[in-house]
This record gives structure tokens, sequence and C-alpha cells, in this order.
């Protein structure tokens, strides 16, 4: 169904040395400024799969991540579970506030899940939560979450951006507002303003003091304001950020990073990452239902070689849909059994399914310095097997709009998730049309995918993610 073109090994970070943030001296206000290439397409994270860096600070969550990725208690204190492992029993902290003054309590819990979980809401995070029969309130703050079978995934996805708790009342008095003009959540940071295609301000909640324990600062933040600047031109975000305009920029891409490591005013960190690109097909339209065409394709791509002078060796090829660092989950045979790369094998299996003088798409993709690399180089290599392909860029969120509305043939799209229920987004028919981009509908894969992400075990679950 897909064809991965790249695992990003690295995501770097770039840093000018000493971030000062508006600052005359010690008393201004501290403004740490971050540059992204794109815009957010929704701040209500209940409505969208793609999560601004946004969401991660205005709400919080009950079950919170260190840096060795335990699963600790965030504004649980922590939790119990029954012995068949289908009733998960969890204390709030008390005092903990809402932006706009109001108590956070086990209600607002309640409704934000079953929110999430209810059909009619056609959240992209409701497979996530299936394994959720109910939310049963004990009292203000204790509350069990009833699941319908075990669920041993349950801490990772109580720890996730889509877990954010959102005042019930807020979000009902603010109607189709909320997420572009009112975000009430209760984080570290509170939401000022979002203007599109422009920026996200952020400033910090004078009255936190509820962050979880591991910790160094869980209190008030000693930043006071987060400006998060959308800036589409990579040769703007260099410039800004030697120039001190922005403090930090996120997913540096792999023609920008050797210009930043050769500044003597910027630090570049870099690390493994869950990130994944992959070139997909909208699977429901001729002539990509011939699995022939499919596997054509994949023969086709040199993953290799994009790794190597499009991301100029920043990533390591992709064999399979879920990148290495997913330890368990990943199958360790996946470069073994994946298609080899060969243009005599693509152009045979285009011959034998009635293609013998090759054939036309659209490739569609995020108008980005990359991906329209990227997509330059599959033409290339498409080319030689008698696939010849138009480049179609689009912003943001007109693709997105494309995506949704199925108008795709090839298209480029990329993830970032450490869980391998990223699967359910992507392949499961109850996620057609949107986010399940390449339109694959099979009953099959919807049967393995929900026996793995219902494996009573954690070890039952990698295996039959494998």
């Amino acid at each position: 169904m897909t064809t991965v073109v790249g695992c990003s090994s690295k995501t770097p970070e770039v840093k000018p040395e000493q971030p000062n943030a508006s600052g005359d001296n010690n008393e201004a206000e501290k403004v740490l400024v971050v540059a992204f290439e794109r815009d957010a397409e929704t701040l209500n994270h209940i409505k969208t799969g793609w999560y601004s860096d946004a969401l991660i600070y205005i709400y919080d969550r009950l079950v919170s991540r260190d840096y060795d990725f335990n699963y600790l208690p965030g504004i649980a204190t922590g939790w119990e579970t029954s012995e068949d492992g289908t009733i998960w029993t969890f204390k709030l902290k008390e005092g903990i506030k809402f932006h706009d003054g109001t108590d956070l309590t086990a209600n607002d819990v309640k409704w934000t899940i079953e929110t999430i979980i209810d059909p009619e809401t056609a959240s992209p995070a409701q497979s996530d939560f299936a394994a959720i029969k109910e939310v049963i309130v004990k009292d203000d703050y204790t509350f069990d979450i009833v699941l319908n079978q075990p669920f041993p995934n349950l801490l990772f996805i109580l720890s996730n951006t889509s877990s954010g708790i959102i005042s019930e009342a807020a979000y009902k008095e603010y109607g189709d507002d909320y997420g572009s003009k009112y975000l009430v959540g209760s984080g570290p940071y509170k939401f000022e303003e979002w203007v599109k295609g422009d920026k996200i301000v952020l400033v910090k909640n004078e009255e936190y003091n509820w962050g979880p324990d591991w910790m160094e600062n869980n209190g008030t933040p000693i930043i006071d304001k987060i400006v998060m600047r959308v800036i589409p031109e990579e040769s703007s975000r260099q410039m800004e950020l030697e120039s001190g305009g922005v403090h930090i920029l996120r997913d540096v891409t792999a023609t920008l990073l050797p210009k930043l490591e050769q500044s003597e005013t910027v630090e570049v960190f870099s690390g493994e990452a869950t990130k994944l690109g992959y070139l997909a097909y909208a699977t429901d339209k001729e002539p990509f239902t011939d699995i022939r065409v499919r596997r054509a394709i994949n023969h086709a791509i040199n993953k290799e070689d994009i790794a190597k002078y499009v991301f100029r060796d920043n990533a390591t090829p992709a064999y399979g849909y879920l990148p290495p660092m997913l330890s368990d989950e990943y199958y360790p045979n996946s470069k073994e059994e994946s298609y080899e790369y060969s243009i005599d094998k693509a152009k045979e299996l285009l011959k034998e399914a009635g293609f013998p003088d090759g054939l036309k798409f659209i490739l569609a993709a995020e108008n980005s310095t990359e991906y329209t690399r990227l997509a330059e180089v599959l033409q290339d290599q498409l080319k030689l097997a008698g696939i010849n392909v138009e480049i179609q860029l689009y912003d943001s969120s007109s693709y997105t709009a494309m995506l949704k509305d199925g108008k795709q043939e090839l298209f480029l799209r990329e993830y970032s998730w450490p869980n391998a229920d990223i699967l359910d987004w992507f392949l499961l028919s109850s996620q057609f049309p949107y986010p399940n981009h390449s339109r694959w509908q099979d009953q099959k894969t919807d049967e393995l995918i929900k026996a793995a992400a219902t494996s009573p075990t954690w070890e039952e679950r990698a295996l039959g993610y494998h």
C-alpha cells in the first residue's frame, strides 16, 4: 500500500548560543521564539491528527513520560488496575485550575475521553481510545476508566498530546471558535493568540504549580512567553536564526544543516527520532488497485540514494511502516523481506499488469524545500521504470484538504509517533478517508491490527505488530 522512502534517524534542533529572549537585562520579559516550517491545522486536538507543539504546553495529561520514556504521574497522583486488567482507577491532584480559573475535576476527564470515543465526534484519535468502554466518576478527584478488554497501551495513550484534558464548559461555550480563537487548558502556558500563517503566542501560567514531580521545575515556567513563528522559506528561517530573530529551529532540513553547522553563532543538537516519511498511493483508484502496479512502484524506488542525496545521510532507509526506534514492535526482518531496488522487475510487473508503455500519475507533496527535492528525485527514479509523474505542490492546509477530499494519486506524507498504534490511523477501514489517506479498506488488515492492539500483554502486542 505504501512505499516508505525515508526514516529520519536524526532530528536536528538548532539553537543560537546563549539565546537571550528579548533582553536588555535580567528583568526584561523572557521571550522564547521558535520557528516552524508549517502552521497548525487547528489547535483543537479532538479534531485533528496533526498536533501543534503549542498543545503540549497548553494542556495537562493524566500521565507523563520522563526522558527515559518511563510512565509516571502527570496530573494524576497515581493509578491502580483490577486483576483482570479492565478497570483502571485514577486519582487526580487537587487544586488544579483551568486557565479561566475554574476547577479541573474528574468530570472534565470523563467528558474529554468520552467525547473523543463518541463516533459522532469523528475524532481522528478515536481508534487510539477504542479499548475504552466508559469513564465512571466516583468523586471530583477519583474515576475509573473501564476497558472492553485488557489494553497494555493505555498509559501511552493517556500520555499523548491527544489526551490533553479540556474544560468541558469552555469547549461548549466557545463552540466552533474553540481551537482557533479560544483554548482553555490547565498547562504551564496559556493561549494568547493565533495569527494563522504567522504565529502562535503563549504566555506563562502564573498559577501553575502542579507539574510532574520528576521535572526539575514543576512550578511556574521560567520563560514568560513562547512565540511559535511560521516561516515557510528555508533561507528566511536561517537568516532569522543567525540574526537572533528566532532562538530555535525545529525540524531542520538536510540542505540547511551543513550551513548551520558551520555557523559560529548556532549550536546544532540531533538525536534518534521516530519520524518516518513515505510515498503512498490511493489504493481504491485504478491502476493502484492492481498489486502488480503497487509492487512495481516499490521496486522502482532507490531508498538508499534518497537517504544519501536528499537527506545527506541524516536519515536511514525505511523498510516498513514502523521505524527501527520502536524496538519492541519493529519487525526485525523488515530489510530482508522488503522490496529490492530493481528497475527490471518494476518494468516486468508493469508489463504483466497491462502497461508495457508505462504509466503517468500526479505526485502530490507539501511545498517545502525538502519535500520538493524528494519529489524531484522520485520523479527521476520512477521515470527509469516508465512511470512518469507530474509534481503538484500544496501549502499545508490545501494539502490536507486535498487528501480529505480523496483527490490524491501518488503522494508524500510523514509522521512522528513513538508507538505502533500509528498503524490504526493510516490503515484501518474505520479511518477512511481521513487520516487513512491511502484509502486502504481491507477486513484482514483490520483484524490483524485490532488483534495486535488488544493483546493482553505488551509482549504479545509487539509480536502482533510484527
